[in-house]
């Protein structure tokens, strides 16, 4: 842990409820964030809409990177302390994120309704991320350090079981029942989420720092010696990379004749599936091989996974039908399998460099960062694509990848494990 965190009193034992109520929150943040940029898109996509608009729905995510510019308001105010500082923001925001997705059910057509949809997914997205401070918070202040590379696992793994939901589930249920169907669905896995936040008491473990809240304190954490290299060059060169390929996955397969049900599948199931064993596991590689051997494996994974895409995006190689799908299978797996365990040994120093008594802001700030080359990178793909092609596209974000993990392998934060 820094030197430059607050002072803790006693540590508090993590209950198992507290695993769970982890669990809970990172999931339900992606099933919209994964709907918005997996399943919406390949309805969009399947409709006619063309790929330079799809990039431009991508910045709907910029809301997610900005989010540490009210970070510090959530340390420094609470809706209702005697529920819990954070939780109690959890208790407004969690219904919220339900509403959001819910309205978007009284729209009949998503390519008739567009504007609405679209204003719609910004509150969803506005009050995700929100949540997303008080989740990180909580388990910046609730971790002890010898827990951050479990933590960080379940905080990415998660994230892909919303995946599944939002954007595999989501895809098959449209295929099957319509928009309607598809959104009501997602909203009752979201509101699920308040079971744990209702059972958890929030314990204040921190001693009050009079700087908590303040803007000058919004970018502390990058006084920590090596977190601005790590933090504003390394870190978002990775994310800028593996959402610049992801980002092509959905639109490539649609362009070669797959169908929505089994891109859905793929893309958000099957990928999904070992992206979620990959979380775990790569918890467990940061702690018995270190974090920099971790982001290597998961490197050379992806590579792997990119290098699988090449059949299906270049046809002058007139790969046969049959083999094109495999190659399209095991691609979509290697790609987000291996951004996971680069992702947990990222978040895992994230959650080290956090300063307790600014808990929401300084871990805001570092994964705010990240998004925000992620962001850029899922647009920037997309607009490459429809100009030069995807094989293009896809090399130069394999690149950029490699170029983030040596930065990261080399850096004195990873040396430390």
């Amino acid at each position: 842990m820094s030197t430059l965190t607050a002072p803790e009193t006693a540590p508090v034992r993590t209950s198992n409820g507290f695993w769970w109520l982890l669990w809970a929150l990172y999931t339900t943040q992606f099933i919209g964030a994964s709907f918005l940029s997996t399943g919406l898109v390949g309805i969009l996509r399947d409709g006619g809409t063309d790929l330079g608009t799809l990039g431009l729905l991508q910045l709907l995510a910029l809301v997610w990177p900005l989010k540490f510019l009210w970070a510090p308001l959530l340390d420094r105010w609470s809706p209702g302390r005697s529920r819990g500082h954070f939780r109690s923001w959890l208790l407004v925001l969690q219904p919220l994120m339900v509403v959001s997705l819910l309205a978007m059910a009284v729209v009949g057509d998503p390519q008739d309704g567009l504007g609405a949809v679209v204003a719609l997914a910004a509150a969803f997205v506005v009050f995700s991320a929100t949540q997303d401070i008080a989740a990180d918070a909580l388990s910046v202040r609730g971790l002890t350090s010898e827990q951050h590379d479990l933590g960080a696992g379940i905080q990415v793994g998660a994230s892909y079981i919303g995946t599944v939901i939002g954007g595999g589930l989501a895809l098959l249920i449209y295929d099957a029942w319509g928009w309607r169907a598809a959104v009501v669905v997602l909203a009752l896995c979201t509101a699920l989420a308040m079971v744990p936040v209702l059972r958890h008491s929030e314990t204040e473990r921190v001693v009050p720092d009079p700087e908590v809240g303040r803007l000058s304190a919004m970018f502390g954490v990058l006084s920590v010696p090596g977190a601005r290299v790590w933090g504003l060059v390394a870190v978002p060169l990775v994310a800028l990379g593996s959402a610049a390929v992801w980002s092509l996955v959905t639109p490539a397969l649609v362009d070669a004749g797959w169908s929505l049900g089994f891109i859905g599948t793929v893309t958000s199931v099957v990928a999904a599936a070992p992206a979620l064993g990959a979380a775990l596991l790569g918890g467990r590689l940061c702690r018995r091989y270190g974090r920099g051997t971790a982001l290597l494996i998961g490197a050379a994974v992806q590579l792997l996974g990119g290098a699988c895409f090449v059949p299906v995006v270049w046809s002058a190689l007139a790969v046969p039908h049959g083999a094109q799908v495999g190659f399209g299978v095991v691609g979509a797996c290697g790609v987000l399998a291996g951004y996971t365990v680069m992702n947990t040994g990222i978040y895992a120093v994230n959650l080290d460099i956090s300063r307790p008594g600014h808990a929401g802001a300084d871990f805001t700030l570092l994964s705010s960062i990240s998004m925000l080359g992620g962001t850029i990178g899922a647009s920037a793909g997309l607009v490459l694509a429809s100009i030069t092609g995807y094989g293009v596209s896809l090399v130069l974000g394999l690149a950029l990848v490699v170029l983030g993990v040596l930065l990261c392998r080399s850096h004195p934060l990873l040396a430390r494990h």
